[in-house]
């Protein structure tokens, strides 16, 4: 296992951590993603853009980029990075900054969809609760170290499974005048690999060892070679391993880490955090 000499993506347990927190909480909820996960060139500018997407939007407050946060922008890979990779988005995303509440029409699912796609962040500190469907979904409060600044926006981050063609609706609440940016897409979410044998196996009795985390994490690495990617490991005796892969790797990485980590990797850490 000879660590990547130059690594470009995140860490593992940084995009962990967020959905080990949700599986914990809400085992049903959607799965949550840290930034960072997939490079990609184009830059998208806040702004209203209901106009070019099919939506209808009724706001209690929405501003221009000009009244929120001037020359902002989000960059794609972003965006990208609350996704599976692979995922394909549909359209333009829709792109909407405001404050009070903010609902958003998005009508029938577009032919060959699969998934929602949102991401919700904060202009300025405070709660933003998140309705999909008249039901709550989730709530995102920030303080003043995790409003967007510069190229940066933070928040909360899913990515919905829709089988139906029913009408969509999300809506975003916040206090006050307090300010957020929503982001949302159709998308097509690739098909995710089946757990190998191997890491089945080691599922079986409800408990992950460290012997079995270890494997689970060799045969990760293998996959990852055997398809021409490195993988740099930076501490294999700690409790939980960091390590890094090359960015531009995201569509083999989410098959080899759902073939033979993925289940593994989350229940020995969920077990650390128990411990």
């Amino acid at each position: 296992m000879t660590p990547n000499t130059a690594p470009q993506g995140p860490t593992r347990d940084a995009v962990l951590r967020a959905e080990l927190v949700a599986r914990a909480s809400t085992p049903e909820s959607p799965r949550r993603y840290a930034p960072g996960r997939v490079v990609a060139a184009s830059i998208l500018a806040f702004g209203l853009a209901g106009a070019t997407t099919g939506a209808a939007v009724a706001a209690t407050g929405a501003f221009s980029p000009q009244e929120t946060i001037g020359a902002v922008q989000i960059e794609m890979e972003e965006m990208r990075s609350i996704t599976f990779p692979g995922t394909e988005f549909f359209g333009t995303p829709l792109i909407i900054t405001g404050s009070g509440t903010t609902i958003v029409e998005l009508g029938e699912r577009p032919q060959d969809a699969s998934t929602l796609a949102l991401r919700v962040g904060c202009i300025d500190p405070g709660r933003f609760d998140i309705t999909i469907d008249e039901t709550p979904d989730g709530w995102v409060q920030c303080d003043s170290d995790d409003v967007v600044e510069g190229p940066t926006i933070g928040g909360f981050s899913s990515q919905y499974d829709v089988s139906d063609e029913a009408p969509r609706t999300l809506s975003v609440s916040g206090t006050s005048g307090d300010r957020y940016v929503i982001w949302v897409s159709w998308a097509a979410a690739p098909e995710r690999a089946e757990p190998s044998n191997a890491q089945q196996d080691a599922l079986a009795d409800g408990t992950v060892t460290r012997d079995e985390y270890l494997a689970g994490l060799d045969r990760y690495i293998a996959c990852m070679e055997d398809l021409g990617w490195s993988v740099g490991v930076v501490d294999r005796d700690a409790d939980v391993i960091d390590y890094r892969i090359e960015a531009v790797a995201g569509a083999d990485d989410a098959l080899c880490y759902a073939a033979e980590f993925e289940q593994l990797d989350m229940g020995w850490q969920l077990s650390r955090e128990d411990g």
